[in-house]
């Protein structure tokens, strides 16, 4: 299956998966939003049974119902003409609420219009809520809203701090199914995001081996029909000729060596303890011979090398081997992604005096965006079309990030589509020299 197949059913997937799940909080939402209008509904009917017994005891003209105020989601008030012994507000307001199949922990207060303050306090919890001193300071620290009551009347408040918790654990087979589901889609969508990954791991590789095939292929033919050409009886008397052809097999063979020993070296590099033979050396030289190696295939197609190593302090604490491949890779990159004559920059200077940074750049096609976190993946290669078009097996770069951060530095690029790209090499100075 194709990978644009395979991104438009993930996509589409995913868009589904979060519809359901906002469908999902849609109608948790609506059962919390039922289950609260529920629970208000039996708290107000048994808070007007509540004042409708008050009011009789007092002998006032005043309905239950006309009494009962709701300040916010968890307070109620009742007004009364006068103020209740506590005694019989606690006693009705348990039988009420037992009668009613109100099991919320409530706290009560009985407040005083004419001293204008509670008079009374008083916390009602079933055994599993936990601290009752909970609700004598919430009361005494006054974040119960009485203050925000109309003071025109004697009042008794019913305050219920767990009314979320109590509606949740009401629609709690509910809450943990909707939790399950979302659990499973998203666990569903991670394996579908894998897939993905897997996919294009697949194709990484392939395009690799196709790409090391390639690579093979070409010096072997060569040394192949190099060999062929010097055992024709013609050409065995012809010394000028065997050297040549002994000449392109050596070159040749150099060149299969090196395909090898990169694969070799990335080998190396994803055991879990690559060996680094680090020693303190002046990087300086080991960047001019790297640039010196590379300088021949620049001129070849007739283009520029500058070099400004004028950092102060060159010594770093590396593996020579593996820096100098470093500032190779990076090199022979600027070099194969740039048009026509390329134009390459090498500059050092000292950052922040504890590191030595080697700045690369061209003048070349740029790296997108889009791509440029990815340039570093193993078998990366962000070339369209041909994948032959810029030889290579795309370890360079995941060879190179590996071995700056062994040795404890970063890398930071700076690109722009058909204007070239920037890679900033910080590795850190030799202890003892900052």
């Amino acid at each position: 299956m194709k990978t644009r197949n395979i991104r438009f059913i993930l996509v589409s997937g995913a868009f589904l998966i979060i519809s359901l799940l906002l469908i999902q909080a849609f109608y948790l939402k609506k059962a919390f939003d039922f289950t609260e209008s529920a629970f208000n509904d039996k708290v107000r009917l048994a808070l007007i049974s509540v004042a409708d017994r008050i009011h009789k005891e007092m002998g006032s003209p005043i309905t239950g119902m006309e009494a009962i105020q709701q300040i916010t989601q968890d307070y109620f008030i009742i007004n009364t003409a006068d103020t209740v012994n506590r005694f019989f507000l606690e006693n009705i307001l348990r039988l009420e609420f037992s009668r009613f199949g109100i099991e919320a922990g409530y706290a009560f207060v009985i407040y005083d219009c004419f001293k204008d303050s509670v008079i009374w306090h008083e916390y009602q919890l079933p055994p599993s809520a936990g601290d009752p001193g909970f609700f004598e300071n919430l009361i005494i620290n006054q974040k119960l809203p009485a203050h925000e009551l109309p003071q025109d009347s004697h009042k008794i408040g019913v305050y219920f701090p767990d009314k979320n918790k109590y509606i949740f654990s009401q629609i709690q087979v509910f809450t943990a199914a909707s939790v399950l589901v979302g659990i499973f889609i998203l666990f569903f969508l991670y394996v579908l995001l894998i897939v993905l990954r897997q996919k294009r791991l697949s194709e990484m590789k392939a395009d690799f081996i196709n790409n090391m095939t390639h690579e093979f292929k070409t010096p072997l033919s060569t040394i192949i029909l190099s060999a062929e050409s010097i055992s024709q009886p013609k050409n065995l008397e012809n010394q000028d000729r065997i050297r040549r052809y002994a000449g392109i097999i050596a070159d040749e063979a150099r060149r299969l060596r090196l395909h090898v020993e990169k694969i070799l070296e990335t080998a190396i590099l994803d055991s879990e303890r690559p060996l680094l033979k680090k020693t303190v050396f002046n990087a300086h030289h080991y960047i001019q011979s790297a640039a010196e190696n590379l300088r021949v295939k620049i001129e070849e197609k007739q283009g520029i090398l500058h070099l400004n190593l004028v950092a102060d302090n060159d010594k770093i604490y590396a593996d020579k081997e593996h820096f100098r491949n470093v500032i190779y890779n990076v090199m022979e990159n600027a070099v194969k992604y740039s048009k026509n004559k390329p134009e390459i920059a090498i500059e050092t200077y000292n950052h922040r005096n504890r590191f030595l940074s080697v700045k690369i750049s061209d003048k070349g096609i740029g790296i997108p965006r889009r791509v440029r976190r990815r340039i570093f993946n193993k078998f990366y290669r962000g070339v369209g079309g041909d994948v032959h078009n810029v030889k290579g097996f795309g370890l360079g770069l995941y060879y190179v990030n590996r071995i700056v951060l062994l040795h404890g530095g970063r890398i930071e690029v700076e690109s722009k589509v058909g204007q070239g790209s920037q890679f900033t090499l910080h590795f850190p100075l030799s202890k003892g020299e900052y």
